[in-house]
């Protein structure tokens, strides 16, 4: 089984050596790697030189992260696509123990997820994607048969850690062009209805949030943040891509959720002492309030069943 391994990367001259040389490390074989410079104008394409030919470089004009990544799947011929950022890593096993689940479980699983350790913003230890997410599994590893409903509650990493079968990467319209923040998070809950999940809660990626990348960088304008957390759910939510009842359920209360922070962050912003009080007190009563969803029995947690 081909494996396609792609770079997107913007200005990394610094850190894309790391990432290449994880990618190169990988035992699975046989793997592709494709790294698209988005329109650098550092040294990364210098960077990129020292590795001959054991990478294809692709490059363009900038068109965001969305874009690179399409590209780099049109450059590809991999039978299965794995996306890594230019400042992450993935373990030497990532991609060969994605690719046995997906070769056992055949068509029906369309993507495989592994969790990811978590480096913070100021260098230290932040955790797991799988902890951040709240996504506790009750086997080390498994097909996970639900996760629309659990992804339309929570955000999980999904770019560095999925191996995605290009079937159904191609049936979904792969990345939204338009799309430079949560594009992931779009592009999982289309897959969420492509077939079952493939999930292993051992971290096989190091994700890095101390480089400055455009997720961190809206992250830290909070009404920046809120505002396009709203605009991508309600995208998804108005889009024709065959969610089940129950996943259209907790979308719709997400949504809801999602545009009563961004009135409470946009009141915060607003500069004046009442519109701050209120906004901080309707940001206390959602965190209240989805803290008190998440126990409840009707929070959605993940089906999982042995492979």
């Amino acid at each position: 089984m081909l494996v396609s391994l792609i770079i997107p990367t913007y200005n990394r001259a610094a850190t894309i050596g790391v990432s290449v040389e994880s990618a190169l490390a990988q035992t699975h074989q046989p793997v592709e790697v494709i790294v698209v410079d988005d329109g650098s104008s550092d040294d990364t394409l210098a960077a990129l030189r020292r590795y001959g030919s054991a990478i294809k470089v692709v490059a363009q004009k900038n068109a965001g992260p969305s874009a690179a990544r399409n590209r780099g799947v049109l450059e590809s011929s991999g039978e299965v696509l794995a996306f890594l950022d230019s400042d992450d890593t993935w373990l030497p096993e990532k991609i060969a123990r994605q690719a046995m689940m997906l070769d056992k479980a055949g068509s029906r699983m369309c993507c495989c997820v592994c969790n990811a350790a978590i480096i913070g913003m100021s260098g230290e230890p932040a955790g797991t994607s799988f902890d951040n997410a709240g996504l506790r599994l009750p086997l080390p590893e498994g097909e996970w048969t639900n996760p629309g409903e659990v992804l339309a509650t929570r955000f999980l990493l999904f770019n560095q850690v999925v191996a995605v079968r290009r079937e159904a990467f191609d049936a979904v319209g792969g990345f939204n062009p338009a799309l430079r923040i949560l594009e992931d998070y779009e592009l999982a809950m289309k897959l969420s209805t492509a077939g079952t999940w493939g999930v292993i809660s051992e971290p096989l990626v190091v994700k890095r949030n101390d480089t400055d990348g455009i997720g961190v960088v809206c992250m830290n304008d909070r009404l920046a943040h809120a505002g396009h957390c709203m605009r991508v759910m309600e995208g998804i939510v108005a889009g024709d891509h065959g969610f089940d009842p129950a996943t259209l359920v907790q979308l719709r209360r997400s949504l809801a959720e999602l545009r009563a922070h961004d009135q409470a962050e946009r009141r915060i912003a607003s500069g004046s002492l009442l519109g701050k009080s209120s906004g901080h007190l309707g940001a206390g009563l959602l965190r209240v309030r989805r803290a008190l969803r998440r126990r409840s029995p009707s929070w959605p947690q993940a089906a999982l069943q042995p492979l």
